[in-house]
């Protein structure tokens, strides 16, 4: 009786270990440090379109917040971000705004694609934009 608990003891062990050892490398493969990110964005409103345009901008990325964010989305919130592999998905809501976003990061690169929905004035904006990320290596002291 002794070996058998002692045998089921061990297996528990062990399974804890291995549970510990794949939940950890089970984590999204992303570089902490600064990043550059590239946005290519479309707009439409109503029948009128707007050519693309393309923006790039850098900014410190952590293992905590995997959502890339802009100055002017201070006022946003983030929800239902969610994480399965590499892939980061959340939803984006800001005072005249909605959006829902996706991110795949392969360790020094991402792509993904927002989608975002204004209102002004009665008229509805729909913004769709590419993403593309790469690393460019620790954050700059002070950011």
């Amino acid at each position: 009786m002794k070996n058998i608990v002692r045998q089921s003891v061990v297996l528990f062990v062990l399974f804890l270990l291995f549970a510990a050892g794949s939940a950890h490398s089970a984590g999204v493969d992303v570089k902490e440090g600064e990043w550059e990110s590239s946005t290519e964005m479309s707009m439409t409103m109503g029948a009128m379109s707007m050519p693309p345009t393309t923006r790039k901008l850098t900014y410190c990325l952590t293992r905590e917040d995997l959502v890339p964010k802009t100055e002017t989305d201070k006022d946003c919130k983030i929800l239902n971000k969610k994480v399965v592999g590499n892939t980061v998905s959340w939803r984006m809501e800001c005072k005249k705004s909605e959006g829902e976003g996706e991110i795949t990061y392969r360790g020094s690169t991402y792509n993904g694609n927002f989608r975002m929905k204004m209102v002004e004035e009665g008229q509805t904006m729909n913004m769709n934009m590419k993403l593309a990320g790469k690393y460019l290596g620790p954050c700059p002291k002070g950011k």
